[in-house]
């Protein structure tokens, strides 16, 4: 934090959802701020300047939060709001996630102008969909689909379903929420049909490790069971090796006292899947432990797969 005052500079993307997030983040931590003046840092970032390209292409999702951390690391910002699923595995050395907000609806969903689900798009229809495990899944279930790159932010891609530019999108259903535009939803995606990306549904607090008096504000706002259960799912993209290109879903749930955990890896056609299901502790420390023995499973059963997607 600044030595010369008691601002705290909270970096984030332009977007309309990313500004969203930022006063999601804000509302919550509002009853805390007595000792506190929030300013608000917009940060262009290179994954919002690139829309004429998949994003595996050019680096990944971690373009989405590079310039907001290399602005905590030079002190220009003291806490970086992220969406979680788009987090890479592994942060600066520098700096770490200090908290996590409580985890929104992670599924899915449909949308379309003139159909109301999945199973009623016609034969070849067009999907638009910038990820990798949103299109595998796709094709494992519809193999006649016609995906195409999707990028652009959430209003841009509803106008483009509006035009009629694809027949259909995937949408993750928090960030339409978060922007009171699931009205637009057709239909909700279950998780055993279409797993989340690990991470999906929660913020991600990021700031430097020397900043202990921020990490215990933010430690008012952190939401336990989500932080497990992300953690655990970070834990498990980290072992495996995985990147915003491999098509993969990972997501765990907490059960009374225990945690279970859900994976899927895919080929890029979906023509070939691999599935863990395990069940641990739900503490910190156990969640850790269980993603990571997931990653390794995977990675001794399906080491021919991952050979193929883990680039």
């Amino acid at each position: 934090m600044s030595n010369t005052s008691t601002k705290i500079r909270i970096g984030t993307r332009t977007s309309k959802l990313a500004l969203a997030q930022v006063a999601e983040v804000h509302l919550l931590l509002a009853p805390f701020l007595q000792d506190f003046k929030i300013e608000i840092v917009p940060i262009t970032t290179s994954g919002d300047r690139i829309q004429d390209r998949n994003l595996s292409e050019v680096g990944g999702k971690g373009l989405f939060i590079k310039e907001l951390e290399e602005a905590l690391i030079q002190n220009r910002i003291d806490i970086a709001v992220h969406s979680a699923k788009d987090v890479p595995p592994m942060l600066h050395e520098d700096t770490h996630l200090a908290a996590f907000t409580e985890r929104f609806d992670a599924r899915d969903c449909f949308l379309s102008k003139k159909y109301d689900s999945l199973k009623k798009l016609p034969k070849g229809a067009t999907v638009g969909t910038s990820s990798a495990r949103r299109k595998a899944i796709l094709l494992l279930l519809r193999p006649d689909l016609k995906i195409v790159n999707f990028r652009g932010n959430v209003d841009t891609r509803l106008a483009k379903i509006e035009n009629e530019e694809v027949d259909a999108s995937i949408l993750a259903l928090c960030g339409l929420t978060r922007l009171d535009k699931d009205l637009a939803v057709k239909q909700l995606i279950e998780k055993d049909v279409m797993l989340p990306a690990g991470g999906q549904g929660s913020l991600a607090i990021q700031i430097r490790k020397s900043d202990k008096k921020i990490f215990d504000l933010l430690q008012n706002i952190n939401h336990a069971q989500t932080q497990i259960e992300v953690k655990c799912e970070r834990a498990f993209l980290r072992e495996l090796g995985a990147s915003c290109a491999t098509p993969v879903g990972v997501h765990a749930t907490t059960d009374g006292d225990s945690l279970i955990l859900k994976s899927l890896l895919l080929d890029y056609d979906g023509s070939e899947i691999f599935e863990t299901k395990s069940k641990g502790k739900a503490t910190l420390e156990d969640a850790l432990k269980l993603g990571t023995e997931a990653a390794k499973k995977a990675k001794n059963e399906a080491a021919k797969l991952l050979e193929k997607i883990c680039k």
